[in-house]
């Protein structure tokens, strides 16, 4: 998460102040000894781009592992999703005391999930075509206008992406009054269990575990009943 999140960050400043080489921000990073400046930029934006595809690249060899295919079997969308979020929607607007109840993953985390993936090879797809431009020209004969709508598509999934980190991610995990001040999940990788348990009552192993404290707390209750039966006279 750490190397996704810092190639993320530098693709988006770096890849902006392309876009945007005028503006004053832009000047400041980059404005600096007689262009050179300028120069490093383009740099930048390559190595945080080859991070970033790095990260996508052990993402699918950790989904090839026995704990990967477990966590994307629990991240594909399922039709009790529909009915969380129609939960969801009641509870929000005031005609449902409580909240949707989530399994291992929320339909909202799934759908961010599935837009990182998606918007992921997206920009690298189209980065590469950028990135080695002549090549493609020259030895595949690629028509200059692919590389025009590559360019667009590039522009406008970095928008998409920007936005969706900073209002929908941003809130999720910072300030949602449900995990205010942060989920600390970002930084050590895991959440507190009663974090978890709120927000994932449903999840296959809090049930297992509930399950099995239920089991025990009814045998010990057999048991005070039989111990506390008078015996024989």
């Amino acid at each position: 998460h750490w190397v996704l999140a810092i190639s993320f960050i530098v693709l988006v400043v770096s890849g902006f102040s392309l876009r945007f080489s005028e503006a004053w921000w832009v000047q400041i990073l980059f404005g600096w000894g007689d262009g050179q400046g300028f120069l490093i930029r383009g740099t930048v934006h390559r190595t945080a781009a080859v991070l970033f595809i790095l990260c996508g690249v052990w993402h699918a060899v950790f989904l090839s592992s026995h704990r990967g295919r477990g966590m994307i079997r629990d991240m594909f969308p399922e039709k009790s999703d529909l009915i969380h979020l129609k939960d969801n929607v009641r509870y929000f607007l005031g005609r449902r005391k409580e909240s949707a109840r989530f399994k291992r993953f929320s339909y909202m985390e799934k759908a961010e999930y599935w837009a990182l993936m998606w918007g992921g090879i997206i920009m690298s797809v189209t980065g590469v075509l950028l990135w080695f431009d002549n090549y493609f020209v020259t030895s595949w004969g690629l028509p200059k206008g692919i590389l025009d709508v590559a360019l667009v598509i590039h522009y406008y999934e970095a928008w998409l992406a920007t936005l969706a980190i900073v209002v929908w991610h941003g809130y999720a995990t910072v300030l949602s009054p449900s995990v205010y001040p942060m989920n600390p999940a970002w930084l050590a990788g895991k959440m507190p269990k009663a974090m978890y348990s709120h927000e994932h009552p449903e999840a296959p192993k809090l049930k297992a575990r509930l399950f099995r404290k239920v089991r025990y707390e009814e045998e010990e209750l057999e048991e005070d009943g039989a111990d506390s039966r008078p015996g024989p006279p």
